[in-house]
């Protein structure tokens, strides 16, 4: 009998942990009704202690499950007055262990109603009698009392707690537990700010409970991805997750996803969703009378109905102050509860209160709520500190002290700039401006209230600046990593060789399975930490400094700088006499005029088109470059060279290609970067040609362009290898690529140019070092970009820039074989000449007579020519 009813019991306590109790309820009661049922008067002593044994644990664990289907404490804490009544009838030999169970779930259950202190005091009991704790115990308390000290703000007991469970679970083959132990300890490195540490805890935690299908461990993962920008893999891991609590028995589990994913959903401007998603946690936290996670849940909802009003995306409601006054009656009932998680409920529904009260016109109000808050905040969380920067700026800003507004911006933008710097990836760093978007819109807004081109300008370029550059990047070293991504690479070559109908299934398998490989590699390279030595911040550009540079040049250069506010296209003009603001129309109108030219351009570079069709593209072609031209380009009143600053939809026009701007020097860049060294013609270069599959003329294309430059080095065939073009590009300032290759719009950093053992992908180049190079992508639309949440232009392009290339020359929509190889022999002569990659663009597409849609993404160069 009692081997069976273990057995029974332990799989019951198994279903418990893994966020099963209403699977688990019915077995613990068929342990206790079997057990009820014993004559004790015939059992002998072993078999009495085995009795109680089991009558208590499963009491416990019947409580355990009670309260997380039934969600209240009443009758979960009736089930523990029955444990304890059989601990005191226990034989002694079995007294303490048992008083140890009893006490280790009280506290379980003390923790999840948010009785903190008295849960932590609890568990104190238990632990401080160990020896007589069986080793799953002794782990257990350990977890639930780190988890509580975590709630508590007590991060470094926290972390000693999952050390010391993770170790004992590991050494008695617990995984369940060893891998919450991992995720908790990710939680608290992320609520110290470690987030490439997080995510690596998190992965751990992963590999070792790979079957763990609870969501549970997707919890902490979305938070620390929200926390590091990149919401819509936090959303997604989420989103998935709460699909796996949509059951009775994972309610807490899920109001705390929905919590994580209401922040997400705020961030992605899916405002009602967030509010819906905020509302069920609140509803649920004050249902189990946790009030710290109640007060939090409740702030964010009164953010998610405050943002889109801030935005411009609502009306202002004519109960506005009414609004404010419900965010300080929720400050006030968050100061009555301790700090969850590193959020302050007070703090923070104070920020929501001071934005109503300045939509309401009460600047007044609004000062005084800010003033009444602490004056330091450093435990707080990055987006929280940042919060508080920009109810500042916002603050200042209405008051009419501009000033303070600014410094307001530039001491948030700062804490962005220096939680970058311990980022390791390329992603991590573009990403995490999603915590400044809010912060650039005031500070944008307000520069447009005030008339003022030249503050406009600097407004813009203050936030682009932040995020510029390669931050503290560093090289991704892990073989893991690069296996995962030659394994890709390999399945990416094999499948495009399977052209054949009746092998499409299969080519879609090895896709999907390469897809993956990339996922896993990309995951990685978030935890990688930055480097903080070497790193140079951009400073963000003034009118002031563009104006001297441009009048140094004195070729009568102009600089535009676009972007939208309120779906309108505008862009600040300067050049060597001044600053003005143009209007230039919808934004809606030039996404769709740009989509069309690339359509009109695909077909134009296909030389399977039938005649007929080929020229009607033609003809919408010229039709669509002409409007582009009418709408962006003419209006600059730029007859010289032109430097365009912008993002989408800007990034994906063919400038060169545009009537006005054909034959003249133009340059490209999502951000006002300047201080490129001056060209210096006759200096040596090394210069690495290559070409990949599928090219027609790529090979007689690269030995054209290698013949012009003494040294060169040029690799057809099978030589043009992914390695080889990677080590070319960090060991020599001229690359020349007659590759074809894709944009991921969904995955920008998986862009990739097809070699002849598959594609290299922009991910590979992550943490390299170019050497001021010029790089030029002579086919198809590698120069294709994707802006990402938060406003940042991810691309093979934008990768290659930040890793220290002088000049990409690459083309923004299909481009035609042929013209590739009648523009680039041009190109490379005029750039051994000049040493200019602009002007040799210029001077290379003048006579052709097809349009080319190559742009030189470069910086605005420093000195004179």
């Amino acid at each position: 009998m009692w081997p069976e009813l273990e057995a029974e019991l332990l799989a019951a306590r198994e279903l418990n942990s893994r966020s099963r109790p209403g699977d688990a309820l019915p077995r613990f009661r068929e342990v206790l009704d079997r057990l009820r049922v014993v004559d004790l008067a015939t059992l002998s002593a072993t078999d009495r202690e085995r009795w109680a044994e089991g009558m208590v644990r499963s009491l416990a664990g019947e409580a355990v499950a009670v309260h997380a289907v039934g969600e209240t404490l009443d009758k979960p804490l009736a089930l523990l007055e029955d444990a304890d009544a059989r601990v005191d009838a226990a034989p002694p030999s079995v007294r303490r262990r048992l008083t140890a169970v009893v006490e280790g779930t009280r506290g379980l259950l003390l923790q999840r109603a948010g009785r903190l202190v008295e849960a932590v005091t609890a568990f104190d009991r238990v632990l401080a009698d160990v020896a007589v704790l069986p080793v799953r115990d002794h782990a257990t308390a350990l977890l639930n009392r780190g988890a509580a000290a975590i709630e508590l703000g007590r991060l470094d007991t926290a972390l000693r707690d999952f050390d010391a469970c993770h170790e004992l679970a590991m050494r008695a083959d617990l995984p369940g537990i060893a891998s919450l132990a991992l995720h908790n300890t990710g939680f608290v490195r992320y609520a110290l700010g470690d987030l490439p540490g997080a995510l690596q805890a998190m992965a751990a935690a992963r590999a070792v409970d790979p079957e763990r299908a609870d969501g549970v461990l997707d919890i902490g993962r979305g938070a620390v991805l929200y926390e590091a920008g990149l919401l819509e893999d936090a959303e997604q891991v989420l989103t998935q997750a709460i699909s796996r609590m949509v059951v009775p028995g994972r309610a807490h589990h899920r109001a705390e996803a929905e919590y994580f994913r209401a922040r997400c959903l705020m961030a992605l401007h899916r405002w009602d969703e967030a509010r819906a998603g905020a509302a069920f946690a609140r509803r649920y936290y004050t249902g189990v009378g946790h009030p710290q996670r109640a007060a939090v849940a409740r702030v964010a909802e009164l953010e998610a109905i405050l943002l889109p009003i801030r935005r411009g995306e609502a009306p202002v409601p004519d109960d506005a102050r009414h609004r404010a006054e419900q965010a300080m009656a929720a400050a006030e009932a968050g100061d009555e509860v301790d700090p969850l998680l590193g959020q302050h409920p007070g703090l923070t529904a104070r920020f929501v209160a001071a934005h109503w009260y300045l939509l309401a016109g009460d600047v007044a109000a609004a000062r005084a709520v800010l003033d009444s808050l602490p004056a330091a905040i450093a435990d707080a969380p990055l987006s929280t500190r940042i919060q508080r920067q920009t109810v500042l700026a916002q603050l200042a800003f209405a008051s009419g002290h501009r000033d303070a507004g600014i410094q307001a911006v530039t001491t948030g933008l700062g804490l962005l700039a220096d939680h970058r710097v311990g980022l390791g990836s390329v992603e991590s760093v573009t990403a995490a401006a999603v915590h400044g978007v809010d912060l650039q819109w005031t500070d944008v807004r307000a520069a447009l209230q005030t008339g003022r081109p030249d503050w406009l300008f600097e407004a813009v370029e203050r936030g682009r600046a932040t995020f510029a550059g390669v931050g503290g990047t560093t090289a991704p070293d892990e073989p893991a990593v690069g296996a995962l991504v030659t394994e890709a690479r390999g399945l990416v070559a094999r499948a495009r060789t399977l052209t054949d109908r009746d092998s499409a299934t299969e080519r879609a398998y090895l896709f999907e399975r390469s897809r993956r490989l990339l996922a896993a590699a990309r995951e990685r390279a978030w935890h990688r930490t930055g480097a903080h030595h070497d790193v140079v911040e951009e400073r963000p550009a003034g009118t002031a400094e563009v104006r001297q540079l441009l009048a140094a040049r004195d070729d009568g250069a102009v600089v535009a700088n676009f972007f939208v506010i309120d779906g309108v296209l505008r862009c600040v003009r300067v050049d060597a006499h001044g600053a003005r603001l143009l209007e230039l129309g919808s934004r809606a109108e030039v996404t769709e005029r740009v989509l069309r030219a690339r359509a009109d351009l695909g077909v134009c570079a296909n030389d399977l088109v039938p005649p007929g069709l080929h020229e009607a593209a033609r003809r919408s072609l010229t039709r669509n470059l002409d409007a582009l031209d009418a709408l962006l380009a003419r209006p600059l009143d730029a007859d010289g060279p032109l430097y365009v600053v912008g993002r989408e939809p800007i990034v994906g026009v063919p400038w060169t290609a545009l009537p006005s701007r054909r034959g003249r020097r133009t340059t490209m860049r999502s951000y006002m970067a300047r201080g490129r060294a001056p060209a210096a013609p006759g200096k040596a270069h090394r210069l690495l040609a290559a070409h990949g599959p599928g090219v027609t003329l790529g090979a007689s294309e690269v030995l054209a362009v290698g013949g012009m430059w003494p040294g060169a080095t040029v690799l057809t065939g099978a030589a043009a290898t992914t390695t080889a073009v990677r080590e070319a590009l960090v060991t020599h300032d001229i690359v020349h690529l007659a590759t074809h290759g894709t944009h991921d719009a969904d995955n920008p950093l998986f862009a990739s140019i097809d070699l002849a053992d598959g594609p290299l992908f922009a991910h590979e180049l992550d943490g390299a070092r170019l050497p001021g190079s010029v790089v030029i992508l002579s086919a198809c639309e590698v120069g294709g970009s994707s802006q990402v949440v938060g406003g940042e232009v991810l691309g093979l392009t934008a990768v290659l820039l930040r890793l220290g290339a002088r000049a990409v020359v690459a083309a923004v929509a299909p481009l035609s074989d042929a013209v590739a190889a009648r523009v680039m022999p041009r190109f490379h002569a005029h750039l051994r000449a000049t040493d200019d990659p602009e002007a040799a663009l210029a001077a290379a597409l003048a006579p052709e007579s097809d349009p080319a849609p190559l742009v030189c993404f470069a910086s605005l160069e420093a000195l004179p020519r």
